[in-house]
């Protein structure tokens, strides 16, 4: 094959037969074509494995500092209670034996894994932690170590005089004046909150009068509200109490506006609204 390769030219072509049985193959093949294999071997490519494994569960957990101890494993292994012994009447003693020594090779060996898994486990973070204290050490060495003579000498010519200085805080002058200033406006801020948290409470107070803290209140407000039968308060001239609607629509924003100049009783209670308000400013707190 080697010998009719190097005897091909650009215009003809000429192909071998062999009789090796791995050269037997049909036109379908990906080796039916002789394509020549570089010198150079290629880094061999990693098989993709489908599927991903599981996160291995943590065998000693932070929450449980017992396991590797006694009493955990006598618990977890506990003795038999009675003395097993193989009954020679029995259909197959053999068998029994075995289950006895099945039974007390599956606790040793449970026993026995788990002292090596902490053992395993205490040396893995021993050589971590060193491996951290000696990556730490090693970077403290190199950001300690002074600078380099070849470094110190190609260095361009500054005046020490020009170069950035390392202050810790900018200077400010005016630090006092506007740390005073500001606690000035937390104060006052405090104390506006304050104030609203009184006027609030004393609100609260007030109205505390007309709340409804019982069955026997809410059915009473119920009846008064909806009674039975006609309502007075939605009785106008010309029909009876049975509809709100009797009152007319909602009033509007325009309507409210205007109230005080086509209404002497609107006129009136705002004027009451105006001197309660008054009286509450004087006093100090809701009347």
């Amino acid at each position: 094959m080697s010998a009719l390769r190097n005897s091909r030219t650009a215009s003809v072509q000429v192909r071998g037969f062999a009789t090796s049985s791995s050269l037997r193959v049909g036109p379908e093949s990906p080796h039916f074509i002789d394509v020549p294999k570089i010198v150079q071997p290629t880094n061999p490519t990693r098989p993709h494995v489908r599927g991903t494994l599981p996160v291995p569960r943590e065998i000693f957990p932070a929450r449980r500092t017992d396991k590797p101890k006694k009493a955990y494993l006598d618990a977890a292994t506990p003795a038999p209670k009675s003395e097993r012994e193989v009954n020679p009447f029995s259909s197959a003693p053999e068998k029994q034996e075995w289950r006895f020594q099945m039974a007390e090779l599956r606790r040793q060996n449970l026993r026995e894994g788990l002292r090596d898994l902490y053992s395993r486990k205490r040396s893995a973070e021993g050589r971590m932690v060193s491996r951290s204290r000696e990556n730490q050490d090693r970077r403290e060495r190199i950001l300690q170590q002074p600078e380099r003579e070849d470094e110190r000498l190609t260095r361009p010519s500054t005046i020490a005089a020009m170069l950035p200085q390392k202050q810790p805080v900018l200077p400010d002058p005016n630090r006092e004046e506007r740390l005073a200033l500001s606690q000035a406006r937390l104060a006052a801020k405090k104390a506006q909150k304050e104030a609203i948290r009184k006027a609030d409470l004393q609100e609260l107070y007030m109205n505390a009068r007309s709340f409804i803290t019982t069955e026997e209140q809410l059915a009473a407000e119920i009846d008064r509200v909806f009674p039975e039968g006609e309502n007075k308060a939605w009785r106008n001239d010309h029909q009876p109490g049975e509809n709100v609607w009797n009152l007319g629509n909602p009033p509007t924003v325009n309507s409210l506006v205007n109230q005080t100049h086509r209404n002497e009783g609107a006129r009136w209670d705002i004027m009451q609204e105006r001197v309660k308000q008054l009286g509450e400013q004087i006093t100090g707190g809701k009347i």
